[in-house]
């Protein structure tokens, strides 16, 4: 244990609190099941639940039948109710990188549940949530952050107040012979999760957020970063994500965008591949770490991050400050990674028309979806969410897991300490 001064949620719905953080926790697996709050603003909020969870055959098709689609939210037809039980309270350290990419712990209090999925799937089937609120700052990585040299590391920034949750689902039995002939095979899972934010009371939409890209180079050059044809092959990764951004907007399509890249790199000497600044398929393991390392993108105060940020917008066009992150990738089976080019797709938002309780008609919802392919014993997924725009739930960047240790704070209470030794003589 670290000591941490903190409280603790359990299956009486009392809030998690940590950081400045308030994090309410519905016992029901759902939507909005994580509601998070930055200390006394109950104006601002952010919710994150997970809506349903599908499996679909190698075209994407649903498969549809029982026992093989679970339905958590209460709103939608043929919903099921699973009760999460707490398994453990704990405060402790995370394993990951400072700034300079050194090794380092990060404190943080976690909360886990376990939700059994018996009503819907098989018996042996359960989503495990491990609900983490982070002390200080630092890096994370997915899978872990250990060295290796063909291994995929992505990272992303942690600070004080910064919420994570690891998504478990374990024991899942996917369907071999469904459909009227027995002939459709599930090929992979969909997890709709839900995302919504209320800011100074009103309601507020998720967004994607393309973000900025990470100005790695006006950093201190460090080692493996030295090379000219680094400096090269990250420059046209950054012309690569401008023509992918015009092709979104209508632009050149994607296919005469990597003929264009590929001109680039024959005129240069060589197809050479991306250096991890790709948001795609090319994306290579980096080797480098900390702040000066390349990255996909930067959500905070320049901070190298590699998962897909959603921002809040309300009807008016008014922005929340809370920020969701999601990873481009999944762990399977303990140790095998997908991203994009290898059995990941996502995490993307998606509208679909669902029938709800007590109602014939549909009416749209709005998901962020991830696909997986199909796995034997476990999938692990892991979204952060942040309150404010500069990370977590202070303007500063944490370093250490209370701030009663900062310069300031120790002159102050210095001085206080001083007036009540006067007093006490005068």
């Amino acid at each position: 244990s670290s000591g941490i001064n903190a409280e603790y949620g359990g299956t009486k719905g009392e809030p998690m609190k940590a950081a400045g953080l308030d994090m309410e926790v519905n016992k029901r697996l759902g939507s909005a099941m994580f509601t998070m709050f930055a200390g006394n603003n109950t104006e601002d909020s952010l919710s994150f639940g997970l809506a349903k969870i599908l499996e679909v055959d190698a075209d994407g098709n649903e498969i549809g039948e029982d026992k093989h689609v679970c339905r958590f939210d209460k709103e939608l037809k043929d919903n099921v109710e699973v009760i999460c039980e707490e398994e453990e309270t704990v405060d402790g350290e995370y394993a990951g990188l400072d700034e300079n990419g050194n090794a380092t712990n990060i404190p943080y209090i976690l909360s886990v549940k376990t939700c059994p999925l018996a009503e819907c799937q098989d018996a042996a089937a359960n989503i495990k949530i491990k609900s983490y609120i982070f002390t200080a700052g630092g890096f994370i990585c997915q899978p872990n952050c250990e060295p290796g040299e063909n291994k995929t590391m992505l990272q992303s920034p942690v600070f004080n107040g910064t919420a994570k949750w690891d998504i478990e689902v374990s024991g899942w039995k996917f369907c071999e012979t469904c459909g009227v002939n027995n002939d459709v095979v599930a090929e992979k899972l969909q997890i709709f999760f839900t995302l919504a934010a209320k800011t100074k009371g009103k309601s507020a939409e998720a967004r994607k957020n393309r973000g900025q890209e990470f100005d790695w180079k006006a950093c201190e050059i460090k080692e493996g970063l030295s090379k000219e044809e680094d400096f090269e092959d990250v420059e046209e990764d950054q012309e690569e994500d401008t023509e992918n951004e015009e092709n979104e907007n209508g632009g050149e399509n994607e296919e005469s965008g990597e003929n264009n890249r590929r001109k680039r790199m024959s005129e240069k000497g060589g197809d050479r591949k991306p250096n991890g600044m790709d948001k795609g398929k090319d994306r290579k393991p980096r080797k480098n770490k900390g702040k000066c390392k390349p990255a996909r993108g930067s959500s905070f105060k320049g901070k190298p991050e590699d998962q897909d940020s959603f921002k809040f917008a309300g009807s008016d066009g008014s922005n929340a400050t809370m920020t969701f992150r999601m990873y481009p990738m999944a762990t399977i089976d303990e140790t095998e990674v997908l991203e994009s080019d290898s059995g990941f797709e996502g995490p993307n938002i998606t509208v679909v028309d669902e029938e709800l309780v007590g109602s014939g008609e549909t009416q749209p919802r709005n998901y962020v979806v991830i696909t997986v392919k199909k796995f034997n014993s476990k999938l692990v997924y892991d979204p952060t969410g942040d309150m404010t725009e500069s990370g977590g739930t202070t303007s500063v960047d944490e370093s250490s897991p209370s701030r009663s240790s900062s310069p300031d704070n120790m002159l102050f209470i210095f001085i206080a300490s001083m007036f009540v030794v006067m007093t006490r003589v005068f």
